[in-house]
């Protein structure tokens, strides 16, 4: 085996830049971005970057095709060009789509349309040089080259960052050097940005119409494809059957998991017997050709199972995004099936149908996301109509706000308790959390007198953390006056048992200056306290449960800090939160005597509104009251 000099991969490697420009040039600057991004401690503030390294990563695939639809077209320089700046300027239109930040209109939209058009136009690669061509076989050992090309380029690339991720490992073991843990991160994104990027574009072939013939069909692929993948695909097409025949015995309506399972199996299957297409059609295959068949007329039994299932979550919950695609998903599946049954065998069929299908879905008022938006805000409508909580396009009750100091949002007064029963409640919550993640709540802002917008930037600047104490959902269901119920919560009818844990930032320090004594304590519901140097001691009340007592030899001091960790709560909504020691002080005044309660960690706990005080610890700065 002769190995190629360097002088070769050099001229190689020119030859595939000189070919595919755009796209290698795509891969290494978003490598160079992904490289910087793992420099970044906040990543999340630098969604910009993120939006154009997706940016980059859809134009590998995208130039590619351009360049390949020009060398097919035989088009000269000038149009060549143009193209190519087609192409630039379909990206800037991708990029421009992407939120320039988190905000009350961020959301998963534009990046599930940019995974609709990444896919799209990767089925496009496949499709490209042999999309008016009926040489099937031609279109096969295409494509077969390419997945070969793929797996080798992963392979190369992972021996290639392991070898050097080992010898650094090496190096820091043997002479104890430092070298950062990120270095890593940043190794991995180069080998897959540029040389798996550089490795596989060189692969691929000048001419892409080649004979074939049955000693050009890979054994390693025959030998994988009839003795791994088809038994495993029976046995999953075995499962499902004995799951529907269980259905049909109990009555027991499908769950919603089995909807991904079917498509899953089913994908596997198309893709076996495009593996095998070529083989089948050689004289020693005939139980090959059994299979090719008669996997098709099986999956019909499994596309109604699958329409039944996501037919259920339709009717019970509403449509939604992914429950769109699933039913997409179907329908396509559906067509492959019946296209193949009757006896057509146009492979260039699936990555075509596949391709028309996503595109058909990616926009349009019958699109995935204007459809299922629409869907679920009537449904919130609705629910909210019959319960009275919006009248004529306006929340009745709306909860006012005002912003702290320190950036939490409350009530300005108690708001009133509505009647509303537990699964509407769930429905709301339910409804309005998928909104804010996948559509933004921009709809429905008309329902409001207040500007919420400005109540959570006014939260925002407020903050310490530069964090608003509410996300948006929460915010607005709380304004419609409902509870808000977190999505692990959503399963319980009440989901009313919350844990607040509060830890003090950093180490403490505090003058006491004036004051007579300071001591440390910590205490917990299953103590009366723990003793101090001094003649004082805290400890927690055990009938009021968030009543925290000050103690000495003559009297005791009860202090309520419910207030107090409300608004810990209000300024920190995760529930597990690190806060400045600032934000932890609590004061409070006697007849006789003044106390400064410094905590270090608090832990609580809120079950149907009520706060139990679980463990607290911390300082306490005593001082005595001079009488006149």
């Amino acid at each position: 085996m002769k190995f190629p000099s360097l002088s070769n991969v050099a001229i190689e490697a020119g030859r595939t830049f000189r070919r595919f420009p755009l796209s290698v040039t795509s891969g290494l600057i978003g490598s160079m971005i992904a490289i910087y991004l793992v420099e970044l401690e906040l990543f999340e503030e630098q969604l910009r970057l993120v939006n154009l390294l997706l940016t980059l990563a859809l134009g590998i695939p995208l130039f590619f095709c351009l360049q390949i639809l020009s060398e097919i077209r035989q088009l000269g320089t000038r149009t060549r060009g143009l193209i190519q700046l087609g192409g630039i300027l379909f990206l800037g239109l991708i990029y421009w789509s992407f939120p320039e930040e988190f905000s009350f209109d961020t959301n998963r939209v534009p990046y599930i349309r940019y995974l609709t058009y990444n896919l799209t136009i990767h089925l496009f690669v496949a499709i490209l040089p042999f999309s008016k061509s009926k040489d099937q076989l031609g279109f096969w050992n295409y494509n077969k080259g390419l997945f070969l090309r793929l797996v080798l380029g992963a392979l190369y690339s992972a021996v290639i960052f392991l070898g050097i991720l080992f010898a650094l490992l090496a190096i820091m073991a043997l002479f104890d050097a430092d070298i950062d843990p990120k270095t890593f991160a940043q190794l991995f994104f180069f080998t897959v940005g540029v040389f798996n990027t550089w490795f596989f574009l060189a692969g691929v072939p000048l001419e892409f119409k080649q004979e074939f013939s049955s000693e050009d069909y890979p054994r390693g692929i025959r030998v994988f494809t009839q003795f791994v993948l088809i038994p495993l695909l029976l046995c999953y097409l075995l499962i499902l059957y004995v799951y529907g025949g269980k259905i049909i015995l109990t009555w027991d309506w499908p769950q919603g998991i089995v909807s991904y399972m079917i498509i899953a199996i089913s994908v596997l299957g198309i893709f076996t017997n495009l593996l095998l297409f070529p083989y089948q059609e050689f004289k020693e295959s005939g139980w090959i050709k059994l299979f090719y068949k008669a996997f098709y007329i099986l999956l019909f039994p499994l596309i109604i199972l699958l329409f039944l299932a996501i037919g259920i979550r339709i009717e019970d919950y509403g449509l939604t995004v992914n429950r769109y695609i699933i039913a997409l998903l179907g329908i396509w599946l559906c067509f492959i099936a019946i296209y193949f049954t009757f006896g057509k065998k146009d492979i260039k069929v699936i990555p075509i149908s596949l391709a028309m299908f996503m595109i058909f879905s990616s926009f349009g008022p019958w699109g995935m996301f204007s459809l299922s938006k629409l869907i679920q805000v009537n449904r919130l409508t609705l629910v909210l109509e019959e319960n009275g909580l919006l009248v004529d396009g306006k929340i009745v009750q709306e909860t006012q706000w005002e912003v702290t100091e320190k950036g939490a949002i409350k009530p300005e007064k108690e708001a009133p308790k509505i009647n509303f029963d537990n699964n509407s409640l769930k429905e709301v919550n339910s409804i309005i959390q998928y909104l804010s993640d996948y559509h933004g709540l921009q709809d429905l802002e008309p329902w409001f007198d207040q500007d919420l917008k400005s109540v959570m930037e006014t939260s925002l600047i407020n903050s310490k953390s530069n964090i608003p104490s509410m996300d948006w959902d929460e915010l607005v269901i709380e304004t419609i006056g409902l509870k808000f119920l977190p999505s692990y919560a959503l399963d319980e009818l009440d989901g009313s048992v919350k844990d607040l844990n509060f830890q003090a930032l950093g180490d403490f320090s505090y003058s006491i200056k004036g004051f007579d004594q300071l001591h440390k304590f910590e205490t917990d519901r299953t103590e009366k306290g723990i003793e101090g140097d001094g003649d004082y001691r805290v400890r927690l009340d055990l009938k009021n449960e968030s009543i925290l007592v000050i103690q000495d030899v003559e009297k005791e001091i009860p202090i309520d800090l419910k207030d107090f960790i409300k608004e810990l709560q209000l300024t920190h909504r995760d529930y597990t939160n690190s806060v400045d020691w600032d934000d932890m002080r609590f004061e409070f005044v006697s007849e006789e005597l003044e106390f400064i309660l410094f905590f270090e960690t608090i832990n609580a706990r809120i079950a149907d509104e009520e706060l139990t005080l679980v463990n607290v610890k911390g300082f306490i700065l005593i001082r005595e009251i001079e009488k006149p």
